[in-house]
């Protein structure tokens, strides 16, 4: 859990349980896989029209189950023969799903629906799964430790990011640590303007990783007066004792709220529904892999930047096994409050094209 606002810093988050729990519905992880391809190959097609698959994801939280349903050949044993790709960032996923190099692309609600995007595929592509969302705590506002901050009042601090006195560092303005930022400010009656000049989004084209260090070594080093990291970096930076947590974004509005999903453009659904209702099947059995912490804790002790003290301390969050229309709805209605713009997107028209959905 976050430390108070207002205690005093201590040099590290405080101990979280460390109980191996046999289940939990819930996953994070960046994989160190490399940016090859791999492939899972199978006897039979079946009656699918595009057997031959191409997927591409933004290594990070979620795609974890994907990767381990690859690993366990779900989606070979459905007749499904898949090439994966990891993208940098949602920008080079989109560019990749608008090109044709990927049918299915895995990245980013925030990012990917934001219409006002440059080249933005929104309007084009379908929801056909569902990734990941976040947990309580999984996503958090830092500031160096030792500094003013650290002691403040969250009310306060919101105060001072709105006013231009608290600059903040985030990975970009569409991602899902800004719009929980949003939230979170404005829950505490300091909405933030869109593109505010003390919001410093990370620049470059690197990936999660990447863009997680660079907020923490701004913040630490004072370039940035706060930051917002979103699991498992957030702990991984917290634990390093540079850092200390000020306020849990992930609570309120923004609790629960989806993070990632599956899309494919709207004409390939269209011409393919046989092959997105397999792919669909195949992921919903992939997604149970995150209900074991024991597998999720030998994951994240798997990757090159997870250490197993820390992979049994960080804050995880859910993998939905099917699309729920009403999350959708959620993160639409919470990235406009952000200032991004949807248009006229709608759970209704992302789900048009024979996406197999639940309101439960």
């Amino acid at each position: 859990m976050p430390q108070p606002i207002g205690a005093p810093w201590s040099p590290a988050r405080p101990t979280r349980l460390r109980a191996r729990r046999g289940s939990l519905g819930a996953l994070g992880l960046s994989l160190a896989l490399a940016a090859g391809t791999l492939s899972a190959c199978s006897s039979s097609s079946g009656s699918v029209e595009t057997p031959n698959l191409k997927v591409g994801y933004v290594n990070g939280l979620g795609a974890t189950t994907f990767l381990i349903g690859m690993s366990k050949n779900y989606f070979s044993q459905s007749g499904l023969n898949i090439s994966y790709q990891a993208y940098n960032t949602d920008v080079d996923l989109s560019k990749a799903l608008k090109d044709g190099s990927i049918q299915i692309g895995l990245g980013d609600y925030t990012s990917i629906l934001d219409t006002q995007a440059t080249d933005s595929i929104a309007a084009s592509v379908q929801v056909i799964g569902e990734a990941y969302s976040s947990g309580d705590d999984t996503i958090g506002l830092v500031a160096r430790s030792g500094s003013t901050l650290a002691n403040e009042q969250a009310t306060t601090v919101a105060d001072g990011i709105a006013a231009t006195t608290v600059s903040v560092a985030v990975p970009t303005y569409d991602s899902p640590e800004y719009v929980a930022l949003a939230a979170w400010a404005m829950a505490e009656q300091s909405p933030i303007q869109y593109k505010l000049g003390t919001v410093h989004p990370v620049t470059g084209d690197p990936d999660p990783a990447d863009t997680a260090q660079q907020i923490t070594t701004a913040v630490s080093s004072g370039a940035a007066a706060t930051g917002v990291l979103q699991e498992p970096y957030l702990t991984q930076a917290l634990e390093t004792g540079k850092v200390v947590e000020l306020a849990n974004l992930s609570s309120g509005t923004a609790a629960d709220m989806p993070v990632s999903g599956y899309f494919a453009l709207t004409k390939f659904t269209d011409a393919n529904p046989d092959t997105i209702a397999t792919f669909d099947a195949a992921l919903a059995e992939a997604q149970t892999t995150g209900t074991s912490r024991v597998s999720i804790e030998n994951a994240l002790e798997q990757s090159q930047s997870m250490k197993s003290d820390l992979a049994v301390t960080a804050e995880i969050g859910n993998f939905p096994s099917t699309v729920v229309p009403a999350t959708i709805d959620n993160v639409l209605s919470l990235m406009n409050a952000a200032g991004l713009s949807t248009g006229t997107l709608s759970s209704g028209t992302l789900t048009s094209s024979g996406t197999t959905t639940t309101t439960g």
